[in-house]
């Protein structure tokens, strides 16, 4: 078929099944590679449609997709989406499901046309089995950086995906991110034995300007949190720790706002109700941890503030990028005091596993049982001196991430072009509302009414929110 009847056909095929006229960029080009069966990773910005890369080829091939996919929220947000377009051969098997669900859902993979499934429930052999006869067209793997972050020491079955993908040699594999580290592509060869086109567009989202503000202590940061949040329009504030996460909940509702907390101890009940009330504008402000960086699509998100300063570059433009979905004018603001730099030590560094861990691991000695579980699951995949090496590269990147973050916050420079510079991307042009280094940054003005009427005990706040 030549390139004009393709774009052709592509067009009506947009139209026909999700009434568009136009794509976004990135997405036609995607989507061409993934028809011609060419392995993929697509780096796109946050909201910027992603999920139609994989599910018009679906409907273009007519053969099923399987998406694993790294968060419980993340694939309930997906699923409804497809139902709410009229979807229906959709399965979804997650770890929040109740017996019921969960078996009404394994009966429908086998004649489901989008299928939702964890890298841990699918590297069990007897789950595996539920879909191994499958005639995949396409595998996605979603929000891909995470195997990059997260594929050895805190999800470590994100690292031996490869046993998945390479079982199905028919299937085209579709990698998509809204954030790629330098290293992302390599990681992808070297765990799936494959090669990979990329497309890529930008990181970068105009509408969302960037502010940096240093402190004394948490106090004098409450001081100027508290009434910043009366004209912030729908908020997240990020956190370091589930306990911060309550404290700075109650130290918000004490001040008169509605606020839910999202961290990964909430049951999936729990968290499916804040997720709810955020999103039909219930409570204007979440206090969350890292746990709420992805799979939330609330388009109007106005605010994001770290309360403490991010991990990494990928998950600071992760957790930002929930901001101004609707491309309105939006704004992130980073927080810090001196103590912080000693959380995000103790987060990135106190319980990593190391070299030592692995020589530990190899001679048979003991180690706190976290870790040896972590080891014995790559064990099955990686040699010694392969683990060696991982962990020792694993180091240097969280150094290099940890060291990019901390410069952020005595930066002098523009604040877009130092982030987005670690993922080897150049800033051709700044937006009016960059940053706080380079412009005259206008504050979101949109105001949280306060809708605290009487001093209830917060628990006893946090108790009615799920009942």
């Amino acid at each position: 078929m030549a390139l004009k009847e393709v774009i052709c056909m592509l067009n009506e095929a947009l139209k026909k099944h999700f009434g568009f006229d136009t794509f976004k960029p990135g997405q036609k080009e995607i989507i061409t590679h993934v028809l011609e069966k060419k392995d993929t990773l697509g780096i796109l910005p946050t909201g910027s449609g992603k999920s139609l890369c994989y599910q018009l080829p679906t409907y273009i091939n007519q053969q099923p997709t399987l998406i694993i996919s790294p968060l419980i929220s993340l694939m309930d947000d997906q699923v409804m989406q497809l139902k709410l377009h009229g979807e229906h051969h959709v399965a979804c098997i997650h770890s929040g499901m109740d017996e019921h669900e969960r078996a009404q859902n394994i009966k429908q993979l086998t004649k489901s046309r989008f299928i939702f499934l964890s890298p841990e429930f699918l590297l069990q052999p007897h789950n595996f089995k539920l879909i191994k006869h499958i005639n995949l067209g396409i595998i996605v793997l979603d929000e891909a950086h995470c195997l990059s972050e997260w594929g050895y020491d805190f999800r470590p079955h994100y690292a031996l995906v490869g046993k998945i993908v390479n079982h199905f040699h028919n299937a085209t594999v579709l990698a998509l991110t809204a954030t790629a580290p330098s290293y992302l592509t390599f990681d992808l060869e070297q765990i799936l034995n494959k090669s990979f086109h990329i497309v890529k567009t930008t990181m970068n989202r105009d509408n969302i300007s960037l502010s940096h503000k240093n402190f004394a202590d948490d106090d004098e940061k409450l001081k100027w949190l508290l009434p910043s949040l009366e004209h912030a329009g729908p908020t997240i504030i990020y956190v370091s720790s589930k306990k911060m996460c309550l404290l700075l909940a109650q130290q918000i509702y004490n001040y008169g706002f509605l606020t839910g907390i999202y961290h990964g101890d909430l049951s999936y009940q729990e968290r499916h109700t804040v997720q709810h009330q955020f999103l039909n504008n219930e409570i204007p402000i979440i206090v969350a941890t890292s746990a709420f960086g992805m799979g939330i699509n609330k388009k109007d998100i106005r605010t994001i503030i770290h309360f403490h300063l991010s991990t990494s570059p990928s998950n600071y433009m992760q957790e930002i990028g929930r901001a101004g979905r609707d491309g309105g004018q939006s704004q992130a603001i980073s927080l810090y005091q001196p103590d912080d730099r000693f959380l995000l030590e103790t987060l990135l560094f106190t319980d990593m596993i190391t070299m030592e861990d692995v020589e530990t691991f190899e001679l048979g000695q003991f180690l706190p049982p976290e870790k040896s579980e972590v080891l014995q699951i790559l064990y099955s995949y990686y040699t010694y001196q392969q683990l060696r090496n991982i962990f020792e590269i694993s180091y240097k990147r969280k150094h290099l991430g940890y060291m990019r973050m901390l410069g952020y916050k005595h930066l002098d420079q523009c604040r877009r072009a130092y982030m987005i510079e670690f993922f080897n991307e150049q800033l051709s042009e700044k937006p009016n509302q960059c940053c706080d280094n380079d412009s005259k940054i206008n504050p979101i003005n949109i105001l949280n009414r306060k809708k605290v009427k009487r001093k209830m005990d917060f628990n006893e706040k946090i108790q009615n929110l799920f009942k």
